[in-house]
């Protein structure tokens, strides 16, 4: 058989085609709930938006008619191979449900029935089916093909041009019990997870309580997840679940109760593939940061990627302005590339997150990257130091404060002797030096250089200006020590000299002398060079630190090291005593701190002091002794503890309280949170509620909140905390940012409105045990606050942890949020949620210390997060939620009348989502 292509004969083909809507009938049974008037309904389904498809022989545009219930149009085929088509909406504009009840088409003619194939189906290839619903307000895209074929032999070319009229009617009839939705068994991706339990393969039935609608009554449907037994049966999990929807790749995780199926954001589609080898350039957040914005820069409230350059420009309602106070909060959620210019390009892309200063914005950076899998890398929240900061979104932030009730008193100071510093060849040396009170200048006599370094030991006794080059300097260097290649030295400066008559005066005891004056007994002098050479002899004796042997203020040394010692005051004293009566110290003694040095460990049965000479003390200056030193002692502040408080309008005042000798009994602690911050109060402007206490671990130190402006209690807190919703979370921003450009005008009409859990309920919250010390009655200030309750993984407890469109406790802005770690974990093994990096769930851990600033630990109590980590191939740990190394994958849900057209699930051919 000869193909066409290879037949230079023209011909021509005329083709009319014509396509109506037959209008339903009312049937006089019709009841309408909730209408009080049938003429209030509408019937009014009609075409529109004619769409001719790219490679179309040129033609006139469909035309639809007044009516809007028929397509008309005419084309000419001349060379085999042409073909036309276009897609045209049937649109269910009234109020009445309809459905697709006949559709007929008149058959070509015999003279060009081997010469065309002609088809209507839907837009995405399917056949109509008797019986299709079209409810109001919704429309289905109907494709039109007509083409002239190829592979025809040329006795079957017409002699003349042949005209060709085709009819093809589809009657809409009032929608009844018969209705069906498209695809409604084959192609619905809640029941490809029904099936695949049905069938015995990896997925599980859940048997456990679940709500994913705020109308519960909605909320009737089985939900089903993934489910695997071992590792290998997880990797293979990641090979069905695969879906593409608005172009991006997703993984079913569960279906819900409403219908839907709950997915995970997996990055954008290559090829109609969801690979794990994808790396085309791929628009990802990259960090949340500040960034300055006092220039007069270009914003617009959406923007273009030119993945050709891998650049951007902004778009949508632009405008200029320069960011100060009056003008953040309109440049708020929108994107600038930091140009003056309106069509300027970037790299870096910035979106605006939130007020940081007058100058300097909170921003996303986008930038193109080859990260796929997750929309890009951000912190869960940009503080971590409060237990509102678990919420996706949440309301009053209490910050955590660290206070110490033990403080040392040190009362030893260190006295320089000779500083330290490197010799070098180069520098010029002299045994003597001259000072001219003319030029304010030092110079050497006789000056000399060293051949090297191992006559650096012979520079003892000398002096050196440091430099390479004889000449005068303003400072000089008396070299008084030397080890190896380093010099301890004393500066001297504006005409300071120094000899071997310059010694420093010690004595092995002092005399009073009744002036105020003290003189050392039993004196010696010691020069500087003898210092650094003997120096570990001169300890537990006495100095003026002078050339002179008497003085006001005695030094009784310590310790004593190459450049320096360590000191008392040799005079001073304080009282100690053994017991109290309020602030009236009993059974008391006075000690030197000399004394106390020599003989510390005799005075541990004396507990309180006011650190003076004084039996009496004030509020702030009572202190309990815990533990004695050889040069001080450590010990508490007079502080007071209350079971509760009470609010006289300006101040706080402290109920039933307990003083300081109760601050390392954790059972008192555990029923008196409150104190004053301040010593010896017992009434103050704000009030710190002690929730956690490492006294009994040997820190002592405790961990509070503030409670001010008439706040009465931890559990009114811990209200404003997690139940008001009023702030947005860094990612929920980010997330919203996302949606808002790629999903929302296209695709938002496919996404059912579910619950996103943010469980905020912790242990002891509400009833449940284990609160720690943020139950005020009889908190265990040793446990932590652990959030989650996981008896029942698909409910969400709190209506204020229901985050949901509908929900006005915890509104969302659009319909879209993350997993929970109880969603993930439904599969059973961790292979389900590898993924090369770490991603954020939606699942608070816990409020603790676990986090190290420079390797200090504790350094603050911490929020965490729970994450499906990528090093540790999915396992679910936890991590601060200011770590910006995590991943985001945002979720969503897909209606229960979305399906699919064509897909098995796996990497290679995903489940392919229809939208018109």
């Amino acid at each position: 058989m000869k193909r066409l292509n290879k037949i230079n004969k023209k011909i021509l083909f005329v083709l009319i085609l014509f396509i109506s809507i037959g209008f339903a009938y009312l049937t006089r049974d019709l009841t309408l709930s909730g209408i009080s008037s049938i003429f209030r309904n509408t019937w009014d389904v009609h075409f529109d938006n004619v769409v001719v498809s790219e490679g179309s022989v040129e033609a006139e545009t469909p035309v639809i008619d007044t009516n809007k219930t028929s397509v008309s149009f005419s084309v000419e085929f001349s060379t085999p191979g042409d073909f036309y088509e276009f897609t045209v909406d049937a649109v269910n504009g009234g109020t009445i449900d309809a459905m697709l009840n006949t559709f007929t088409s008149s058959e070509l003619d015999e003279s060009v029935a081997n010469l065309l194939e002609y088809t209507v189906t839907y837009a995405d290839g399917e056949e109509l089916a008797q019986y299709q619903e079209l409810n109001a307000g919704d429309s289905l895209t109907y494709k039109i093909r007509l083409y002239y074929k190829l592979d025809i032999s040329e006795e079957d070319l017409p002699d003349s041009n042949i005209p060709v009229e085709i009819t093809f009617t589809t009657d809409y009839i009032q929608a009844d019990s018969n209705r069906i939705q498209r695809y409604a068994e084959t192609h619905s991706l809640y029941n490809v997870l029904k099936n695949e339990v049905e069938s015995g393969g990896l997925a599980k039935k859940f048997t456990g309580t679940h709500q994913d609608s705020m109308d519960a009554s909605k909320s009737t449907k089985d939900v089903y997840h993934w489910y695997a037994n071992n590792n290998a049966d997880g990797a293979l999990v990641n090979n069905k679940n695969n879906v593409i929807f608005a172009n991006h790749c997703w993984h079913m995780i569960r279906t819900t109760d409403t219908g839907g199926v709950k997915m995970i954001y997996n990055g954008e589609v290559d090829n109609n593939q969801c690979l794990d080898t994808r790396s085309a350039p791929h628009v990802i957040y990259s960090s949340h940061s500040t960034e300055n914005l006092l220039s007069n820069y270009w914003y617009g409230t959406d923007y273009i990627y030119d993945s050709t350059n891998n650049s951007f420009s902004i778009y949508g309602n632009t405008e200029q302005v320069t960011w100060n106070e009056s003008t953040a909060s309109g440049l708020i959620g929108k994107y600038t590339c930091k140009s003056t210019s309106e069509n300027g390009t970037c790299n870096t892309l910035y979106l605006v997150e939130s007020f940081y200063n007058a100058s300097s914005a909170y921003v996303f950076s986008l930038v193109s990257n080859s990260n796929y899998r997750s929309i890009g890398k951000l912190p869960f929240n940009i503080n971590h130091f409060s237990p509102s900061d678990a919420g996706y979104m949440y309301g009053d932030v209490y910050t955590s404060n660290i206070g110490y009730f033990e403080s040392f008193q040190h009362w030893s100071d260190a006295q320089e002797i000779l500083k330290s510093s490197s010799l070098s060849t180069s520098y010029w040396y002299a045994d003597s030096i001259n000072y001219s009170s003319t030029s304010g200048r030092y110079s050497m006599i006789d000056a000399y250089q060293v051949s090297s370094t191992d006559e650096f030991s012979n520079l003892v006794g000398k002096y050196t200006f440091r430099q390479s080059y004889d000449s005068t300097s303003y400072d000089a260097y008396y070299i008084a020590g030397v080890n190896g290649s380093t010099m301890y030295y004393k500066l001297l400066k504006k005409g300071d000299l120094i000899s071997i008559y310059q010694p420093i005066v010690f004595g092995d005891s002092i005399t009073d002398n009744g002036n105020g004056t003290y003189t050392l007994n039993n004196s010696i002098s010691v020069f500087l060079t003898d210092w650094y050479t003997n120096y570990m002899n001169y300890k537990n004796i006495y100095t003026c630190n002078s050339l002179s042997s008497s003085c006001s203020d005695p030094r009784y040394i310590i310790s004593s090291y190459a450049n320096s010692y360590g000191y008392l005051n040799a005079i001073d004293k304080i009282l100690i005593s053994k017991s109290r009566n309020g602030l009236y110290l009993n059974d008391t003694i006075l000690v030197s701190k000399v004394d106390w040095y020599n003989n510390y460990s005799n005075y541990s049965d004396y507990k309180y002091t006011c650190n003076t000479d004084s039996s009496i003390c004030t509020e702030d200056s009572l202190r309990l002794i815990i533990s004695y030193l050889s040069n001080g002692y450590s010990y508490t502040s007079n502080r007071y503890f209350g079971s509760s408080v009470t609010w006289d309008g300006t101040n706080y005042n402290l109920v039933n309280p307990i003083e300081l000798e109760n601050y390392n009994n954790i059972n008192n602690i555990s029923t008196h949170h409150y104190i004053c911050l301040s010593n010896g109060k017992k009434s103050c402007s704000s009030v710190a509620y002690i929730y956690y206490y490492t006294g009994n671990s040997g820190f002592n130190t405790f961990y509070y909140i503030i409670l001010k402006d008439g706040v009465l209690s931890v559990s009114e807190a811990i209200n404003d905390m997690f139940t008001k919703n009023t702030n947005n979370s860094v990612i929920k921003s980010g997330i919203d940012a996302w949606y808002k450009h790629y999903l929302l005008e296209k695709y938002d009409s496919y996404i059912e409105d579910t619950i996103f859990c943010n469980n905020r309920s912790f242990n002891g919250y509400l009833g449940y045990a284990g609160i720690g010390g943020w139950d005020e009655n009889d908190g265990d200030v040793n446990e932590y606050m652990e959030f989650g309750d996981h008896t029942d993984p698909l409910i969400c407890r709190k209506v204020t942890d229901r985050f949901s469109v509908s929900n006005n406790d915890a509104k969302l802005t659009y319909k879209v949020g993350l997993m929970s770690s109880n969603e993930l974990s439904l599969s059973n093994n961790k292979y389900t949620r590898y993924y090369l990096d770490s991603y954020w769930t939606l699942t608070p851990s816990d409020f603790n210390g676990f986090f190290s600033v420079d390797g200090v630990k504790p350094k603050n109590y911490c929020v965490s997060i729970r994450y499906s980590s990528g090093n540790d191939s999915g396992l679910i740990k936890t991590d601060t939620i200011r770590s910006i190394t995590t991943g985001v994958r945002p979720a969503i849900s897909l209606k229960s009348n979305v399906f699919y057209s064509s897909g098995n699930g796996s990497k290679e051919s995903p489940y392919i989502v229809f939208t018109n």
